[in-house]
């Protein structure tokens, strides 16, 4: 049985004491190398709950948050978690701090007081993994935003994580800035086993997760396999989520009275069932 990595218990929160919930008794566990979605359209709540996943917010004590078995309610274990979990934020240029490559990755690794010796080896290690190693001397804004979001994932990489965070990493890149940070995700969750928490509004990036949560006014509403989320079409609705290309043509044909055998995950999966149906015809 795979090893919990995160657990929460009965998870409410508000920012102001007088205002609303913006989650609400969020039950969620997280296994050892998956790869978990959790989606929903702005102000769902679902980049609020990122933020307890690696303690930039605490929970009270009535709430459970546990990273690794570190409860987070514990001031002594908040930096601990943090080293275990890394989040890529939505913007790149806001991850940028140093004026070269190597001086970023390195930022993080100083503030930790890891030895210089091996702090060289380690930003070659994480500089390589994400195919960066020949702009090391680069200045991090003439990069590409694809190019400078895989710089964010090393200098997370750099500091050995067993969690990665993308909360909302790819919505402004373009698709080829996207495309190459999620392969590079995708390499080093296969390759390295780290697990990835991935927080998006996109449903098309949540096709091939293990799990994926659909949140909605701070609660899970829906969980489970991606073949299972995406025939809750409906829940995915009332969600304020965007059916993505491939069920959405799905909807349309069933419509119009032509049921495909298989839901269809992705655009390979639509052009099969469309061959079946036409040979059928």
């Amino acid at each position: 049985m795979k090893k919990e990595l995160i657990q929460i218990n009965g998870l409410s929160f508000k920012y102001d004491e007088d205002g609303d919930e913006v989650l609400s008794n969020v039950d969620l566990t997280i296994h050892e190398g998956e790869w978990v979605s959790i989606v929903g359209h702005n102000g769902s709540g679902k980049s609020t709950l990122a933020k307890f996943l690696n303690a930039l917010l605490i929970p009270n004590e009535s709430n459970v948050v546990l990273v690794e078995g570190l409860d987070t309610v514990n001031e002594e274990n908040i930096w601990e978690v943090r080293k275990r979990v890394g989040m890529v934020f939505q913007n790149p240029d806001n991850q940028m701090v140093a004026t070269t490559v190597r001086d970023d990755v390195a930022f993080g690794l100083e503030n930790i007081g890891i030895p210089p010796k091996e702090m060289v080896a380690r930003i070659e290690w994480a500089l390589k993994r994400v195919n960066m190693e020949r702009y090391t001397e680069y200045e991090p804004h003439r990069l590409s935003g694809g190019q400078k979001q895989r710089i964010a994932i090393a200098g997370i990489l750099a500091m050995r994580p067993s969690i990665i965070i993308l909360d909302e990493a790819t919505s402004m890149l373009d698709p080829i800035g996207r495309q190459e940070v999620l392969e590079t995700v995708r390499m080093l969750k296969k390759e390295d086993g780290i697990t990835v928490i991935n927080i998006t509004h996109d449903l098309e990036e949540a096709v091939n997760s293990d799990i994926v949560f659909v949140m909605n006014r701070g609660n899970i509403k829906i969980h489970g396999t991606p073949r299972y989320i995406f025939q809750q079409t409906e829940e995915i609705i009332g969600a304020g989520l965007e059916l993505p290309f491939s069920l959405e043509v799905q909807k349309q044909l069933k419509s119009k009275g032509y049921q495909l055998s298989n839901a269809c995950l992705t655009k390979e999966d639509l052009v099969n069932e469309l061959w079946k149906l036409r040979l059928k015809t």
